[in-house]
């Protein structure tokens, strides 16, 4: 071995020392010496490299080639070990004769990342000095301690000065009643805060930033530079704002709910408990579907619940889907545009759904609505969006629906008469109303209601219904219910010369076969139906007080509870 390679071996903890991993070679391409940091670059152990081979350590290694060839290279980059590194090579001399070759390696994997990275930070500086400088509200970068590291053209406008005399600056020094450096250092947002610089308000936001989870300064920026913009652009905003105001209100007088939950009268206790869930589900943006028989009072309760509703001073618009014909319910639900079709309004029409946006739309008879709208339907309830005919661009709408129907749904459903899903969207809340001869306290409650209501209309002085009358009424079974009872108590009204109270005689014949049917009972019967007739009567004239009733017929709160019971007067 040559004695240049001795003395380096015999200096083993200078060779050590150096910053650099170092290969040397003989001139058979032997390994002669390597020291630590190049075995670590390698992956391999000093005992076995030294005396092998270098194209067995390394096979890409060109320091055979470098003693033949005598020639340097320097400064090449090359890939050990998935590590970037940058290696010199040179024949090694010794009494003027070549004895080998030496490579000297740099690792730079991490400063090559680095490098990468502020390449990619110069990158990102670039596209973010850009959109300073096209912004048109001003910005303010600062860092933790205050200093000022960017600012757009519109601020340096603003404030009448240049990039050099501010960049580097302390934001106080160029700013009057700046809070900027008190959000970077504290870290706490300041949003939408007036602020008065050389003479002119503006609004300002101030947020902190922060790079690798560390706070490392604030942005600021001027929302508008000048008051006089945000009050401009505040004055459009009210105009629009007063016209779409006085467009619902508009709207809302044509299609409003005219019934309160105080309007439906009752002293049935089953009603009082439909009406107690229907004032709290009224509350809620729920569907809701209402069943009970035709004239039970469906529609009442749509009305309410939309009035009690936060939604009660937006439009109620209610579509009888029985009453409009099949071809023509799209575009009463939906609307069209212009020349939808032959016939259409040149200028196209708004739709019931459109209509009722932030309000409520009642669907009266539900059940009769033909299953291919019923499609439609579900899409509205699913997505909050209605398209016209003739358009292809959905419109995202509010709309809480209720709906009413005096079919059995369910029943259709198993038919495939109405379909499933919508059934399901509709029947979120449900509301039964029960018929009118199941709440047969409520006849003469109700009768002496739409009597007060005519008299005054028509300033009359009509003080009731007679006992016996009052027998008829109550007997009835009142299949067309609170409807049928209404036209009933109208008529017999409107037919009466100077009585006072109505009398059998003014009310219809089929309502007097009952009294006819009952002539011809027994003592015990007709004893029982009078007491019946007394007790609806002493409850209303009490308003349903039980104590003052039971104390005006002389008999126990008990014994009248117990009476109430036996004839279904609870």
């Amino acid at each position: 071995m040559s004695s240049l390679f001795n003395r380096i071996a015999e200096n083993k903890v200078v060779f050590e020392e150096i910053h650099n991993a170092i290969i040397m070679i003989d001139q058979n391409g032997l390994v002669t010496n390597i020291n630590q940091r190049a075995t670590d670059l390698m992956d391999v152990e000093e005992s076995y490299a030294v005396g092998r081979h270098i194209l067995e350590i390394y096979e890409d290694s060109k320091l055979p080639e470098i003693y033949k060839t005598l020639k340097i290279d320097r400064n090449v980059r090359l890939n050990i070990n998935d590590k970037c590194c940058i290696t010199s090579r040179m024949p090694l001399f010794e009494d003027g004769r070549a004895i080998g070759a030496i490579a000297i390696f740099d690792d730079v994997t991490k400063y090559e990342a680095l490098n990468q990275k502020l390449e990619a930070e110069r990158g990102e500086m670039a596209i973010l000095k850009s959109i300073l400088e096209l912004a048109y509200d001003g910005i303010l970068v600062v860092d933790t301690s205050g200093y000022i590291t960017m600012i757009s053209n519109a601020y340096k406008q603003f404030l009448g000065v240049d990039e050099d005399e501010v960049i580097g600056k302390h934001v106080t020094e160029v700013i009057q009643n700046t809070r900027m450096h008190i959000v970077a250092q504290t870290g706490v947002p300041e949003i939408n805060d007036f602020q008065e610089i050389r003479g002119d308000y503006m609004v300002a936001t101030r947020i902190p930033y922060y790079v690798d989870g560390k706070l490392a300064g604030a942005i600021g920026k001027v929302i508008f530079r000048n008051v006089s913009e945000l009050h401009n652009i505040n004055k459009k905003y009210m105009k629009i704002e007063q016209e779409l105001r006085n467009l619902r209100s508009e709207i809302s007088s044509i299609h409003r709910a005219k019934y309160t939950f105080e309007q439906i009268i009752t002293t049935n206790s089953e009603m009082e408990k439909i009406k107690h869930q229907a004032k709290k589900i009224a509350h809620t943006k729920s569907n809701v579907l209402i069943q009970g028989e035709s004239g039970t009072g469906k529609e009442l309760f749509a009305h309410s619940i939309h009035l009690a509703s936060k939604r009660h001073d937006m439009p109620f618009v209610s579509v009888n889907c029985a009453a409009i014909p099949e071809q023509l319910l799209e575009s009463e639900l939906f609307g069209y545009e212009k020349g939808a079709f032959t016939g259409a309004d040149k200028n196209g029409r708004i739709g019931k759904f459109e209509l009722a946006d932030l309000g409520t739309i009642f669907l009266d008879e539900i059940g009769d609505m033909p299953l291919q709208m019923q499609a439609k339907i579900l899409r509205v309830l699913q997505e909050g969006e209605v398209e016209r005919v003739g358009s292809n661009r959905p419109k995202q709408i509010d709309v809480r629906v209720i709906a009413a129907t005096n079919k059995d749904l369910k029943e259709m459903v198993e038919l495939k008469t109405f379909r499933e899903d919508l059934y399901y969207r509709l029947n979120v809340i449900n509301l039964k109303i029960p018929p009118l001869r199941e709440r047969r306290e409520d006849v003469m409650l109700l009768s002496k209601h739409f009597i007060d209501q005519l008299n005054q209309q028509d300033h009359g002085k009509v003080r009731g219904v007679s006992e016996k009358a009052q027998l008829l009424l109550s007997n009835y079974q009142w299949q067309g219910n609170i409807r049928e009872l209404r036209n009933i108590i109208e008529r017999a009204y409107n037919i009466m010369e100077g009585d006072d109270y109505i009398q059998p005689y003014h009310l219809p014949a089929f309502l007097k076969s009952t009294e006819a049917g009952n002539s011809g009972d027994p003592l015990k019967m007709m004893m029982e139906n009078y007491e019946k007739k007394l007790l609806l009567e002493r409850l209303i004239y009490f308003k349903g007080n039980k104590t003052k009733t039971a104390e005006n017929l002389g008999i126990s709160r008990m014994a009248l509870h117990t009476k109430l019971e036996k004839y279904d007067l609870k």
